[in-house]
């Protein structure tokens, strides 16, 4: 079986036979259909050169959806709308499926392993989804495949931590708020990829140091940073931990603890950490 990288250059190759030239038109804001969910799809209008093309795969916490990170939500903190626009790359919001029996159609998650809810109960395959949206992005866009990133919170970064660990689907890619969650010792799809994991230090929802959620409502025991870092390193990876002082478990709180430390925000870390500002 081809595996990783591989896997998705043949598809994209495939896509572009299949469809021709891409059709896709930058220009801003998209919402479509793709596989029978809504994704939100950013490109601006001046994209890089052809050879420098960049995509970054955005993904919402448990009981969000890519309309909360796109248009002002809870996790707009993840927005790379702008920086998007300034130096020509892609940003792909993508969404999961329904997380809970009672929380509504528009309440999401991802099986990121261990966590979370009916995606995880149902089995859905949510990296053979992302594969296919990187697929058919790459290919509508022109994207080079060596410049494909991740981006994900709570929930969101636990399944793109997965991704690294499974995958071999992104050069970089930046978790926050989440660990590993996946009885794997070892990740042989992640060597050579770069990761940064930002945490919180006060996150009582899932914990720095794993171990369950301080809250009744989230039945989970939730792996540790330190084993997920000692996980990627030992597989290849170069893992860093950004631990921040005086920061729980939302985007917004990180977000604030770093402006008042005079650092980057989440989403400007994770631009610089892609290398897409230069």
């Amino acid at each position: 079986m081809i595996k990783g990288r591989g896997l998705l250059t043949i598809a994209a190759l495939m896509w572009a036979i299949l469809q021709g030239p891409a059709t896709a038109a930058p220009g801003g804001l998209v919402t479509d259909s793709f596989q029978g969910r809504e994704r939100i799809v950013y490109a601006p209008q001046n994209l890089a050169d052809d050879s420098h093309r960049a995509l970054v795969i955005v993904l919402h916490g448990a009981l969000g959806n890519a309309g909360l990170i796109a248009r002002a939500g809870p996790e707009h903190g993840l927005n790379l709308d702008a920086a998007a626009e300034a130096h020509g790359f892609v940003v792909a919001y993508l969404n999961g499926t329904p997380v809970a029996l009672r929380q509504g159609p528009d309440r999401l998650g991802w099986n990121a392993g261990a966590c979370c809810g009916q995606p995880v109960a149902r089995g859905v395959d949510d990296m053979g989804y992302i594969r296919a949206v990187v697929a058919d992005l790459t290919a509508r866009y022109g994207i080079d495949p060596k410049r494909v990133f991740g981006l994900g919170h709570s929930n969101g970064a636990m399944m793109t931590q997965r991704l690294v660990c499974e995958a071999g689907l992104y050069a970089a890619a930046v978790a926050v708020s989440g660990p590993l969650e996946i009885p794997a010792q070892t990740c042989p799809a992640a060597k050579g990829a770069r990761v940064l994991a930002i945490h919180g230090e006060d996150d009582r929802i899932v914990p720095v140091e794993g171990g369950r959620a301080a809250t009744p409502m989230i039945n989970a025991v939730f792996a540790s940073e330190a084993q997920t870092q000692a996980i990627l390193q030992r597989s290849g990876a170069d893992y860093t931990l950004q631990l921040v002082k005086g920061a729980g478990h939302p985007v917004d709180t990180i977000d604030a603890a770093l402006k008042q430390a005079g650092r980057p925000t989440v989403a400007e870390t994770a631009v610089q950490f892609f290398g897409l500002d230069q």
